[in-house]
């Protein structure tokens, strides 16, 4: 059991690691303006190395909505089969997966979040539903989460909680399953994203509240 809890902590570490990483990358990028931002994109763009630098990325977003699509898919798997096993360290196992999907959604939703400008209407609808169900996908798997710890440690291996556990992970799963449709159809279809097409810098965004506060 303790090279379980060993193992998984480590898990845990790494993945808050690479967030950690992520987030200050995202935060250095966000400094630079949009010349640099658009020299630093060309630059990638001509260079003739075939792995791009983060720095290359308009925005680390399309870097983390991995985490949450992947954990929170399997988390709900997992929870299935624990109707049918009620094992303890299976638990743990399962509260580390829908946790770590809701750390990584919320980092996606927020810190990473990108800004938009200039969208077709179309495009801005298709971003309200990926926003809708983003939202969605939050706190369903926040409740997820905190249902999974009572499951361990008040009300243990009763199947009946087990299934109540369930349903709400399915709902997650069914919610960041749609957040990504959506988001997908904004990148492929809609064009948003693609070399920082539609995309804010944040001196855009800062000059444009300078320039509302003006008026």
């Amino acid at each position: 059991m303790k090279t379980k809890h060993f193992f998984s902590a480590i898990l845990v570490i790494a993945f808050l690691g690479s967030l950690t990483k992520t987030f200050a990358l995202n935060e250095e990028r966000n400094s630079l303006d949009a010349t640099e931002l658009s020299a630093s994109i060309a630059s990638a763009v001509q260079s003739d190395s075939v792995k791009a630098d983060f720095d290359a990325f308009p925005n680390l977003h399309p870097m983390v909505v991995h985490f949450p699509i992947v954990l929170l898919l399997l988390a709900v798997v997992l929870q299935l089969i624990q109707l049918f096993t009620l094992n303890r360290t299976m638990d743990w196992v399962i509260l580390l997966m829908v946790g770590s999907g809701f750390i990584g959604a919320y980092v996606a939703g927020t810190f990473v979040h990108p800004h938009t400008e200039g969208l077709t209407e179309m495009a801005k609808s298709v971003l309200e539903q990926h926003d809708k169900y983003a939202d969605w996908t939050l706190w369903s798997s926040a409740l997820a989460a905190v249902l999974k710890i009572v499951s361990l440690f008040w009300v243990k291996l009763k199947r009946g909680f087990e299934i109540a556990v369930f349903v709400v992970m399915a709902f997650s799963a069914y919610s960041v399953s749609e957040a990504g449709h959506y988001g997908s159809q904004l990148v492929y279809i809609e064009g948003v994203g693609p070399q920082g097409n539609y995309i804010e810098t944040e001196s855009e965004e800062g000059h444009e509240e300078s320039d509302g506060h003006s008026h």
